[in-house]
């Protein structure tokens, strides 16, 4: 499936650059949230987005999610969270880090198959942002 970028997520990061994420709406929060999910299960898998400061917004990633109707990422995204730690999610990056680090190896072989699914792009969530972002 054909990705849609965003359309306007340079403005949403130069804002929350200056701003910080509190200060951002609730549709500038899910266009800054789901590209930094996307952008960083792209590169290294979501073991990757939960170690770096991206997985800070992991819980605004599913809220956004379903409110745009993207359930089924949504539900990656929570799958994810339950394999790497047991469905709660930590609160700072270095407990994530922490806890990603037991049983490593058996979370990243977990993690990898989400990945897999999430790299089908079963909904176009950047399409389903504009909408979102348009009304």
């Amino acid at each position: 499936m054909a990705k849609e970028y965003p359309e306007s997520y340079d403005a949403v990061e130069a804002k929350y650059q200056l701003v910080g994420i509190d200060a951002l709406s609730e549709k500038e929060k899910a266009i800054f949230a789901i590209w930094w999910l996307e952008a960083e299960v792209n590169n290294g898998g979501f073991h990757q987005y939960f170690w770096n400061s991206a997985g800070d917004n992991a819980d605004i990633a599913v809220e956004s999610l379903n409110k745009i109707g993207a359930t089924k990422t949504a539900e990656l995204l929570k799958q994810a969270i339950e394999i790497a730690f047991s469905g709660s999610l930590p609160l700072t990056r270095d407990d994530r880090q922490t806890l990603l680090e037991i049983n490593e190896d058996k979370k990243m072989d977990a993690l990898g198959e989400l990945d897999d699914s999430f790299y089908e792009y079963q909904e176009d969530f950047y399409k389903m942002l504009n909408t979102y972002g348009a009304k």
